[in-house]
């Protein structure tokens, strides 16, 4: 635990590294599966459970490793949307797993990404919280740099389109997985990792 830690590396979007010949994913399908022990309290509405990733846990993980982390940063570029630093993080990304979370249906007409404040949606939110810390404790151990990301332009219409997420899910976290070797790329450290303080 004490030796997670939050690490953005940020290649030259025009320059993206190259990814390895062995993909992660079967290496990735084995973290996904361990992430998901996390306890939840209360399961997903069962309107959620009839579609093709239907397990009653409140979460949903979607992956993409190195090349489609490259697709969708070529998609980003061809777009030519605002995007931060995604397109950077992309670049380098060994692996991205979009983490969602998923809402009782409210009533009609709530927003893409908003939610009705209930207290079994909160429960939803801590439970899938859970899973993406255990999923970033996993990571470390197998020897990814990874970073939590709140999303940015990934929690969009344009590409939960380009993805195939379900709309009525809602992106909790955009995880990053970084390899060890970050060459000559530009690194940022977590902000707050030493302003805890007791809690």
């Amino acid at each position: 635990i004490s030796q997670r830690h939050t690490l953005k590396v940020l290649a030259d979007p025009e320059k993206p590294w190259a990814t390895p010949e062995s993909s992660c994913r079967p290496q990735l399908a084995s973290l996904i599966e361990l992430a998901g022990q996390a306890p939840y309290h209360k399961p997903a509405h069962e309107s959620h459970c009839q579609r093709e990733l239907s397990s009653p846990v409140p979460w949903r993980f979607h992956a993409f490793d190195g090349p489609n982390c490259r697709l969708l940063l070529e998609r980003l570029k061809a777009e030519d949307v605002a995007s931060g630093k995604i397109k950077n993080m992309l670049a380098a990304a060994d692996c991205l797993v979009m983490a969602t979370w998923l809402p009782d249906p409210g009533s009609d007409g709530i927003p893409f990404q908003e939610y009705s404040p209930t207290l079994q949606n909160m429960e939803h939110i801590a439970a899938a919280s859970a899973a993406i810390q255990n999923l970033l404790l996993l990571a470390t151990s197998a020897g990814w740099n990874n970073y939590w990301s709140s999303g940015g332009i990934l929690r969009s219409e344009l590409v939960y389109g380009w993805t195939g997420i379900e709309r009525e899910e809602i992106l909790l976290g955009a995880i990053f997985l970084f390899p060890e070797d970050t060459q000559d790329a530009l690194t940022k450290p977590g902000a707050h990792r030493d302003r805890k303080g007791p809690s």
